[in-house]
């Protein structure tokens, strides 16, 4: 197809990679993602017959559909707005996402955490009973009533309409059956840490507290916004806009937990009690409660308590009377998952002066000291995901993760050793602390006069990473001044909510004992190199500690233990949230934090 050399380019977004391009009008689905160094399955080199390379457009204009999309997408399918990548055409900025199923391969997701060390107590019961030959159906609510003063709800009888077992496992919470199951059926329970992001998923059996399989996807409301704020604000747009929130987060659930049950070769009607947490927007998402008051000042969350609602309430399918429980929230911005990450470190028990913080779009920080516990929130945005970076990209396979600078040359490792294809979050980080070691750049960021391997994108300098020839895609990866402003707007959100909870204690960084960092960032990240640009303080590298995703550690703790739950409801009693934008001195404190180095 012919375009005219001033023909305006148009944005295309792809999920659940994180990568935009800018491209003609014309080019196929196929080629934006060929551009972007995403493997499709394209099986029949996009010749429209094998009918695997599907992708769900969720916004911007197309080419009407063809014969060969209505012959090889089922109606299900063409109704959700799935289109064939080699057959469609985008025609003005548009917003796509790659289903994993259409995936040669899927983005990295942190899912290792602490193991579980604590006895299982669930707040579930079971009890495996011999059914007498005269009780059906119709009698079985009185017969265990009478006999284990046990109550069956008339909605869980209807769910529960099919043939008996004469040997039957019934399993009851505070004396209300939550599911009937052949005698002997393991039970297992869910936790589930929902990032704003990624969401991880672990499925539980109750009864020995073994975790029996694990998985994670991305959240499906992206496809709404990448970060807190503009979810926010859709749901504030849109009449049913929290509405449409909830239910596409609950159908990736649903997914998840149909992923989980697989993977475990078991039923979702065994799944009989399920613990979420997440942050204090995802919370109210989850349960259906507005979310505008966080959008707006003071920031405050509509729910903080502890709670614990019917999974069949908001459609999320498991065992049909399971509950879900979610601890409390401390604050607008400072959720349940902060929560669960201080119960699954332990953080509050030390004695030690401990900082404790989970890096996402929003990082939640807590500084525990003298037996005071100060904790606030930050919006490092979604940079450190690849956003908002010009060769950004997320965790897949061919992203760089690690960069060293020689003088002479850029040592590059990619997740799985594939061809370069971007840089993501960690890989970000390395860049900017190793132009800052190097002196390729000074503290506010600038390039200095003189450096190597510089080139322009817009009339602008960019550091060249990797030359196009040996690009996956074919394209040089380079950092510009705004790549690196990025990094230094993240990292010094980070750092500032830590000194402010310094100066709130009356400590200096010193003081620090034991660093704590979590998150599916915080696991890989360099820690040498964090410390190196100013975005954590310059203590021996000895007290920091990398927990991995200790949130969904926290998560599976709270579903295996009553004591547990308890444990989270005191902790959100106990500490003290300061909103950093009401501090006195604050904007000065993240001016400081900005510059590259302490």
């Amino acid at each position: 197809m012919n375009h005219k050399s001033n023909e305006p380019l148009i944005q295309v977004i792809l999920e659940p990679m994180g990568s935009r391009l800018r491209v003609k009008p014309g080019l196929s689905l196929l080629e934006c993602a060929q551009l972007a160094g995403v493997e499709i399955n394209a099986v029949c080199g996009g010749n429209g017959t094998c009918g695997m390379c599907k992708v769900i457009a969720l916004q911007g204009q197309f080419s009407p559909l063809d014969p060969t999309e209505r012959d090889l997408l089922e109606p299900a399918e063409l109704g959700q707005g799935v289109r064939l990548a080699c057959q469609a055409r985008v025609t003005s900025d548009a917003l796509l996402q790659f289903p994993p199923e259409s995936l040669a391969t899927f983005q990295r997701l942190q899912l290792e955490s602490q193991a579980l060390d604590i006895l299982p107590e669930p707040t579930v019961s079971w009890k495996d009973l011999e059914l007498p030959q005269e009780v059906g159906p119709a009698q079985l609510a009185t017969w265990l009533e009478n006999q284990f003063q046990i109550e069956v709800s008339p909605g869980l009888l209807v769910a529960l309409a099919k043939p008996l077992s004469k040997n039957m496992r019934i399993v009851y919470n505070c004396r209300q059956v939550i599911a009937i199951l052949p005698g002997g059926s393991l039970v297992f329970g869910l936790a589930v840490d929902i990032g704003t992001t990624k969401i991880a998923g672990y499925l539980v059996d109750l009864e020995s507290g073994r975790t029996v399989a694990s998985s994670g996807i991305t959240n499906p409301q992206i496809a709404f916004g990448e970060d807190v704020i503009s979810r926010i604000e859709f749901s504030d747009r849109h009449p049913q806009g929290g509405l449409d929130l909830q239910r596409v987060l609950v159908g990736g659930l649903n997914e998840l937990v149909a992923t989980l049950c697989s993977q475990a070769g078991v039923q979702p009607g065994q799944v009989v009690d399920a613990v979420m947490v997440g942050n204090t927007a995802m919370h109210h998402l989850l349960v259906g409660c507005s979310v505008h008051s966080l959008g707006t000042s003071p920031y405050q969350a509509a729910i903080l308590e502890a709670i614990q609602i019917s999974a069949s309430q908001i459609d999320l399918h498991l065992a049909p009377g399971a509950q879900v429980y979610l601890p409390p929230n401390i604050a607008g911005f400072v959720g349940g998952d902060h929560v669960a990450m201080l119960l699954a470190t332990r953080a509050a028990e030390y004695t030690r002066t401990v900082v404790a913080l989970d890096i996402g779009t929003n990082t939640e920080i807590s500084l525990i000291h003298q037996g005071r516990h100060l904790a606030c929130s930050c919006a490092s945005g979604p940079a450190f995901e690849g956003a908002h970076i010009r060769e950004g990209i997320r965790a897949i396979p061919g992203a760089i993760e690690r960069i060293r600078l020689e003088e002479n040359s850029v040592q590059v490792h990619t997740i799985q050793g594939r061809p370069p294809i971007g840089i993501c979050g960690s890989g970000i980080l390395d860049a900017v602390a190793e132009l800052r070691r190097m002196d390729l750049i000074d503290r506010r960021g600038v390039f200095r006069k003189g450096t190597g391997r510089l080139s322009l994108h817009s009339g602008k300098p960019a550091f060249i990473l990797v030359p196009a020839e040996k690009a996956g895609h074919q394209r040089e990866i380079s950092i510009n001044r705004q790549d690196i402003n990025e990094i230094q707007l993240a990292k010094a959100a980070i750092r500032s909510g830590v000194e402010v909870l310094l100066r709130e204690a009356g400590i200096s960084a010193d003081t620090i004992q034991v660093f704590l960092v979590a998150g599916a960032f915080g696991s890989y990240l360099d820690l040498s190199n964090a410390i190196r640009i100013g975005m954590f303080p310059p203590i021996p590298l000895d007290r920091y500690q990398q927990v991995g995703n200790a949130a969904g550690a926290g998560a599976r703790q709270m579903l295996v233990s009553t004591r547990q739950r308890s444990a989270s409801e005191h902790l959100g009693e106990k500490i003290e949230y300061i909103e950093l934008t009401t501090v006195p001195g604050y904007s000065d404190i993240f001016m400081d934090a900005i510059q590259l180095g302490d």
